[in-house]
């Protein structure tokens, strides 16, 4: 999520992350391409060897994970990775639609020309990098945040990073089963100019409603790429 300046001109900019960050990062990633899949332990041991550290930033980096659903941390010296399943799949999407929605309607009638602007610039991107996952996550994230930037608190803010990176997850792990023929491809391209258009000409209902569909549709396809892959590897959704 995108952070405004808060005036704290004192304050330096953070030239590297911290240890715990570059874990968490790490095991993050390991996690979103599949190299830690769904339901597998994670020893914190041999993290610890990996890493070449001690057990504390490990340990750390587990618990931020945990907080964020993406591992639970067991008794002694293992973390589980959290499994992927249809049911957890429709309640973040339910969460998406109620949140999302809410921000929509307060942003669409006050959105401004230079918002728009910085809108169609995050979709020219996204249409026009590569279809890797955590490229495209970012492109499409930037064109969604982009749009709802003036209404985006605090609290929303958080919410709303926990929910994207749960639904990228999904995204990451079933990338390789998704529909990508040509005309689906650009049927979510155009799902993503009908926003625009809806916000530009001040359709604040019908914007709000437009970007629902958007969710549907993108749930719909994660759903039916989560039941190839439960087909294949049944014991993926256990």
């Amino acid at each position: 999520m995108s952070r405004r300046s808060n005036g704290a001109t004192g304050v330096r900019p953070i030239a590297h992350q911290s240890l715990v960050d570059r874990v968490t990062d790490e095991i993050h990633r390991a996690i979103l391409n599949g190299d830690l899949p769904p339901g597998s332990t994670v020893s914190i041991v041999d993290l610890c060897e990996r890493f070449s550290i001690s057990h504390i930033p490990v340990r750390e980096a587990l618990r931020r994970l945990e907080s964020e659903g993406v591992v639970s941390l067991r008794p002694g010296r293992s973390a589980l990775v959290a499994t992927v399943t249809s049911e957890e799949l429709r309640n973040i999407y339910h969460l998406r639609k109620l949140v999302e929605g809410d921000l929509c309607l307060r942003a669409a009638p006050h959105m401004s020309k230079e918002r728009l602007a910085d809108a169609e610039r995050a979709l020219a991107e996204y249409i026009g990098i590569e279809r890797e996952p955590s490229a495209l996550a970012a492109k499409h994230h930037a064109f969604h945040e982009a749009m709802l930037l003036d209404v985006i608190g605090p609290a929303d803010s958080m919410v709303l990073g926990l929910l994207w990176k749960a639904s990228d997850r999904y995204l990451h792990l079933l990338m390789a089963d998704l529909d990508h023929k040509p005309e689906t491809q650009e049927s979510r391209i155009d799902e993503h100019r009908l926003l625009l258009d809806l916000a530009r000409d001040g359709k604040v209902e019908e914007f709000k409603d437009a970007w629902i569909a958007h969710l549907e549709s993108t749930e719909t396809a994660l759903m039916k790429a989560l039941a190839v892959r439960e087909t294949a590897t049944p014991q993926a959704a256990s």
